[in-house]
């Protein structure tokens, strides 16, 4: 069974916030999108869950989220609904969504710009662009350093920017968002565009989030690759952040 069935990601949202769930939860949890789910599909899920760290038993029946701890952000209702509108707009065309206030909690000092990065295909960047224009939106497509210092301020900023093929990427209350590797390797090479999490924040980051989360490293070297930066972000891991590789 591939992971995409056991939905760990939307587990880990949906009792994120509960000291623990029963048999019962997760029945109903599965059975939203499987109508027809089986008690021994659903138990050797159960089974597999926890095999895998990410849930555990505290008794017969009752659980709570184990060990694994896997970065699942809360989407603001603005982006949801931004990402709504461009889904519906574009309904044929992958949208993958984030905030860069996600990363704040992470951060001494907080940046005084806030971002809500969307990713897409680069046929559509202009049309989205200018729908958003027309509903009033702060939408730019890429934009510059010198751009981003002089004119970009304030949390209502959103920028429009082609996606990479082979995205990482989980799907969270129906919306698709990178995973933290990717948004971990962006912020590392673009610099420029991320500008207010560089120097002592970036590091501030990077090691706060490997402290707090389970980070796939095979994931996000791979990914790193694709953006031709892998030897640079090793060698951060290794030395400024202290990661051990395998």
């Amino acid at each position: 069974m591939k992971d995409n069935k056991f939905r760990i990601e939307d587990i880990i949202s949906k009792f994120k916030n509960k000291s623990f769930f029963t048999y019962k939860d997760l029945y109903d949890f599965y059975s939203e999108k499987e109508t027809s789910l089986k008690t021994g599909t659903l138990k050797w899920r159960i089974y597999k869950l926890k095999e895998k760290g990410v849930i555990r038993d505290l008794k017969r029946g009752v659980y709570k989220l184990g060990s694994l701890k896997i970065f699942v952000p809360t989407i603001s209702p603005r982006a949801k609904n931004l990402y709504n509108f461009l889904s519906k707009s574009y309904p044929h065309v992958q949208i993958y969504l984030w905030e860069t206030s996600w990363l704040n909690n992470f951060m001494i000092h907080q940046p005084f710009n806030s971002f809500i990065i969307i990713e897409t295909d680069k046929d559509i960047l202009d049309p989205a662009f200018y729908s958003l224009k027309e509903k009033g939106k702060q939408v730019y497509i890429s934009p510059k350093k010198d751009f981003i210092e002089k004119y970009i301020s304030g949390e209502n900023v959103i920028i429009i920017k082609s996606f990479i093929q082979g995205t990482p990427n989980i799907k969270i209350e129906s919306i698709y968002i990178p995973k933290i590797e990717k948004i971990l390797v962006d912020i590392f090479f673009e610099k420029d565009l991320f500008i207010s999490f560089q120097g002592q924040e970036l590091i501030n980051i990077f090691k706060r989030i490997f402290e707090q989360y389970t980070i796939n490293l095979t994931t996000l070297l791979r990914y790193a690759r694709k953006r031709g930066i892998k030897e640079d972000i090793k060698n951060f891991l290794l030395n400024i952040i202290k990661i051990g590789l395998p």
